[in-house]
């Protein structure tokens, strides 16, 4: 492949910037738009990479066991009961001894 000559690339170039200069509106005509044609020239770009990232670690959670509280039992001590025997009365007919005829030495016994 034949080179080109550096005069005809310059003259490429200026008669594409002259084209695209007379198809452009003026800015005057533009209202504000401004359109700007980039040429692709090598710069040297720093690549920067990205800060690491920011970590922020919680505050620790401090839990504490609930207080065990034992308490004991309620004692409750009943007095016994406080049962207090009257004369013993019984109700019947008053008894004036054995009736007549019997005698209590001579009963008879089957055994």
């Amino acid at each position: 492949m034949k080179r080109v000559s550096p005069f005809l690339r310059t003259l490429g170039m200026l008669t594409f910037l002259a084209v695209a200069s007379l198809a452009l509106p003026l800015a005057a005509h533009a209202g504000g738009v401004h359109v700007s044609i980039g040429l692709g020239l090598p710069f040297p770009v720093a690549v920067v990479a990205p800060p690491p990232p920011v970590v922020i670690a919680p505050q620790p959670v401090v839990v504490q066991p609930a207080p065990i509280v034992v308490r004991p039992a309620p004692v409750v001590v009943y007095q016994p009961p406080v049962v207090v025997a009257g004369p013993r009365v019984v109700y019947t007919y008053p008894h004036y001894g054995a009736p007549r005829g019997y005698r209590h030495w001579r009963h008879y016994h089957r055994y």
